[in-house]
């Protein structure tokens, strides 16, 4: 861990995410590999805690319970949107990442690629995205993500101390509201202070984002991007120089996370880039490559190498 000051994490903010975090999973799918040791991947359909499916494809670990997981989330903008995506984008770099020795879990927020309830039609206004929908892809969506990995933690699949997210485009601020929530999340009582306790949360470590968007309804970017300054989170911005809104936005957010102290060159950066590309468009045609070596690179160093053993998170008042 490196020295970040102090965060305090008692703001009337966080009383929703208190609210919304309780979910369940009830994960389920074909499994392509189920050879003990070998890489395999499966889809995992997740129920959010208002009931809400939260499609997932879950790409295992060979190197047991020492994997670093990362989460992988394409823009939320919503299948009506002109360019939607969904989480197969991430194909290609969920393999590399496995590759690497990393447990990897790519997920469609609610509303978006599967995640829709199978009844609805695709004109339905059941689909059509509300601000306070960003609220809970940042709560009861991902809580539901992190519920799932941390079963596979106690399976000894993979270490959920070291916890990663790379996302695109609004699903920046998801993660980034994630990632504070997470970190808000108090220890079990289950030790004479809070730092000998079981925790339940303060997992992740490192973020990516491509294209963020600064402005996401539904969410305080402002108190969202103060918190993360101070926190332990190693965070890599990037966005084409070329599209000037894409541009603006990562310089805003960069902004907002910055340490102006050589100690912290590899642990926040900004990274701009040239065409006309945005979003997921990094990870298509002649972007892809170095894109998907970047993100290796940058979760490597900031995540698999972190000195964090994998530990049991079961309450010893269990």
């Amino acid at each position: 861990m490196f020295p970040f000051p102090a965060a305090s994490m008692r703001k009337p903010w966080f009383v929703l995410f208190t609210l919304l975090c309780l979910v369940g999973t009830n994960g389920s799918g074909l499994v392509h590999g189920q050879q003990a040791g070998k890489a395999s991947s499966r889809d995992e359909k997740l129920s959010a805690a208002d009931g809400w499916p939260v499609h997932t494809t879950y790409y295992e670990s060979a190197s047991g319970k020492e994997s670093p997981v990362v989460i992988l989330l394409a823009a939320a903008e919503g299948p009506d949107k002109k360019d939607a995506r969904n989480r197969r984008v991430w194909k290609n770099t969920a393999l590399a990442l496995q590759k690497s020795g990393f447990a990897v879990i790519a997920v469609d927020l609610r509303k978006h690629g599967d995640s829709v309830p199978e009844t609805a039609e695709p004109s339905s206004p059941q689909l059509k995205l509300a601000p306070n929908d960003y609220t809970l892809m940042a709560t009861v969506d991902m809580e539901a993500v992190k519920a799932f990995l941390l079963s596979e933690h106690q399976k000894e699949k993979l270490n959920i101390r070291k916890t990663g997210i790379v996302a695109a485009g609004s699903s920046s601020m998801v993660a980034a509201a994630f990632a504070v929530a997470d970190w808000a999340q108090k220890p079990y009582p289950d030790g004479p202070t809070p730092e000998t306790s079981t925790p339940r949360g303060q997992d992740v470590r490192a973020l990516i984002m491509y294209s963020p968007s600064s402005v996401v309804k539904g969410i305080n970017t402002t108190t969202i991007l103060r918190t993360i300054k101070a926190l332990p989170i190693a965070v890599h911005v990037i966005a084409s120089k070329d599209v000037k809104e894409d541009a603006r936005n990562a310089d805003r957010v960069y902004k907002a996370v910055e340490i102006k102290d050589d100690l912290y060159k590899d642990k926040r950066r900004l990274t701009t880039a040239a065409g006309e590309i945005t979003a997921e468009g990094f990870l298509e045609g002649r972007f892809a490559e170095p894109t998907i070596k970047d993100i290796t690179e940058f979760l490597t160093k900031n995540l698999k190498e972190l000195d964090m053993p994998w530990a049991s998170r079961k309450s010893r008042l269990e």
